[in-house]
């Protein structure tokens, strides 16, 4: 949260696996009730419905605002941030993004999507918040995620953002975008759980559990015989290669390039990936884009500020 006139800045990065603040990140799932649930967790109390956040995932989809989950999943970060700061009545400026490659044609129905209701009025974790939003700004995700980085990004970089559902490539020349060569696969870690669940039904009959998956994805270990391990590892090879493989189909090239891996498949990467140490950076912090969005936010206002002038 950062303050601006009377205002704050909230930043939500909206993931297929998980949403994030600036201060916090968890699940995307989200599960609606008429009356309050039995259990304590985060509980969203909204138009006179209850929802559980924070419980499994949500499905890939392209477009995130052909419904309303996304936006509930929102307000719940919102809320989230907000409380820990202790600021529950007054304007926001949100702040969210978009993958680079579908920014142009996703910014203003993202906005509109946000904007169309901006005034939230709800109950998070029995605490009240009584809240405005007078702006959206909408970024890309992969550029906002290497903010702070930025200023090292001399010659030819790359930066792939490994969440849940996508994984976002992008060059960066001398600390600018090069919007042509922007690609966004459907190779986020989920790939790996589905891959991982196939091929031990194919082995042993078996469904195995998707808390299973995500704690090896998570540790690189598992408590799972070894045949099983053995597979969870034949396909993390899989996996791996088929990243890098998008990485050099966009023209990656590890003797002259620093690649920024970003994103829920950090960990993933660094443990079981074939790069050169030397010139790969892994950025740990799942909120690092949420922060980005925040710091362009604040440029955007300043910008608006000193053009009224």
């Amino acid at each position: 949260m950062i303050p601006y006139n009377n205002s704050i800045i909230v930043p939500v990065d909206t993931g297929y696996g998980n949403i994030k603040n600036s201060l916090h990140s968890f699940p995307t799932g989200i599960a609606a009730y008429k009356t309050k649930p039995a259990f304590e967790g985060k509980i969203l109390h909204i138009n006179n419905m209850y929802y559980r956040i924070g419980e499994g995932h949500k499905e890939y989809i392209p477009d995130k605002t052909v419904d309303e989950e996304f936006r509930l999943l929102t307000i719940a970060a919102i809320c989230d941030e907000c409380r820990s700061c202790g600021y529950y009545e007054g304007n926001i400026y949100l702040a969210v993004g978009c993958p680079t490659t579908m920014l142009t044609a996703q910014r203003e129905s993202t906005r509109e999507y946000f904007l169309k209701d901006p005034h939230i009025d709800c109950e998070y974790n029995n605490v009240h918040c009584h809240l405005t939003i007078v702006g959206c700004f909408v970024y890309p995700q992969g550029y906002a995620a290497v903010t702070e980085y930025l200023h090292n990004m001399t010659g030819v970089n790359m930066v792939v953002d490994i969440g849940n559902g996508t994984a976002n490539i992008l060059q960066i020349n001398n600390k600018k975008p090069i919007e042509e060569k922007c690609v966004t696969e459907k190779l986020g870690v989920n790939q790996y759980m589905i891959a991982v669940q196939k091929a031990v039904m194919a082995a042993y009959g078996k469904k195995i559990d998707p808390e299973v998956v995500e704690l090896f994805i998570r540790t690189g270990d598992t408590d799972a015989p070894d045949n099983y391990k053995n597979i969870f590892l034949e396909e993390t090879e899989k996996y791996c290669r088929k990243i890098f493989d998008a990485l050099y189909r966009c023209e990656y090239d590890p003797d002259f390039m620093k690649l920024y891996v970003c994103g829920g498949g950090v960990q993933f990467i660094r443990r079981f990936g074939k790069y050169n140490s030397d010139k790969v950076i892994f950025i740990d912090d799942i909120c690092a884009t949420a922060k980005g969005y925040q710091q362009f936010a604040l440029m955007s206002l300043k910008a608006l500020e000193k053009r009224s002038e």
